[in-house]
């Protein structure tokens, strides 16, 4: 028996079966619903046999994780499930969808992401009543340099933390002209973030969005960084409408963590 972060496992060798599983799952994960043959999968799977990619596709398709499509083979519908029942094993994911159903009819869109690696993901989002040019959807994945919820989870981190993490992804990645591409504005950043409370991506995810994000205390998370956004057209983005969206945030957040405060706009 061995332990690994506290979990016991039955034995220190994996099962090939379960890893070439895994390989192929991925494999179709990166192809973003492109349709990959067997020969294709088994060379993307790092090449395992033609003809096991064909016998653990079979045994996947039964537990509807892949679907069969024109000769070959794309994601299925099982993988929603476990997804699903992954988030809402979530502490922090029931209790956003709970505090977040409070709020009734508001012109807000609220998201809920973490980080994994160099990425934010995206965890829950709340519509709000005005539709904007869509910047996110749960399960997406955005660079944590140039998005607030990144950033505002990044300012949890020491600056030395924050270097060796992007150490390899300097310069990063551009999505608009506004987008931080330097280790040096970006820590700068940071600090600013950790004196305000928030975060600011001033369209450097999409032009002319501009969103604003807050972490979720760490009591309620388990130390896990996760944090809570909204996003603003660049017209409204006035100082008066920021202040208010992020005091939005905040009482999300921090009934989140157990507060009774009132939401903005409960009775």
């Amino acid at each position: 028996m061995s332990t690994r972060d506290g979990s016991v496992w039955a034995s220190a060798a994996p099962a090939p079966a379960v890893l070439r599983a895994g390989a192929i799952l991925e494999a179709l994960a990166q192809a973003r619903g492109r349709t990959m043959t067997p020969a294709r999968l088994a060379a993307a799977a790092g090449g395992i046999p033609r003809a096991s990619v064909v016998n653990i596709c079979a045994a996947l398709h039964d537990l509807e994780l892949v679907r069969a499509v024109d000769g070959g083979f794309v994601l299925g519908p099982g993988l929603l499930r476990l997804s699903q029942a992954y988030l809402d094993a979530l502490d922090p994911v029931r209790a956003f969808r709970e505090q977040v159903g409070r709020l009734g009819d508001r012109e807000e869109t609220l998201q809920l992401a973490t980080t994994e690696g160099t990425d934010v993901v995206y965890l829950a989002v709340h519509e709000g009543t005005v539709l904007m040019r869509p910047t996110s959807r749960t399960g997406a994945r955005l660079p944590v340099t140039c998005t607030a919820l990144g950033k505002v989870m990044l300012a949890g981190r020491t600056d030395d933390e924050v270097r060796e993490l992007l150490a390899d992804r300097v310069p990063f990645e551009s999505r608009t002209p506004w987008s931080i591409t330097t280790l040096d504005t970006l820590l700068t950043e940071l600090r600013t973030a950790r004196a305000n409370g928030y975060a600011v991506d001033d369209q450097e995810t999409a032009e002319g969005i501009v969103c604003v994000a807050v972490a979720v205390p760490e009591t309620a998370t388990d130390g896990r960084p996760f944090a809570v956004s909204s996003s603003l057209l660049k017209s409204q983005a006035t100082p008066g409408r920021v202040a208010a969206v992020v005091e939005l945030i905040g009482t999300v957040v921090r009934r989140m963590d157990g507060g009774r405060e009132q939401l903005p706009g409960d009775a």
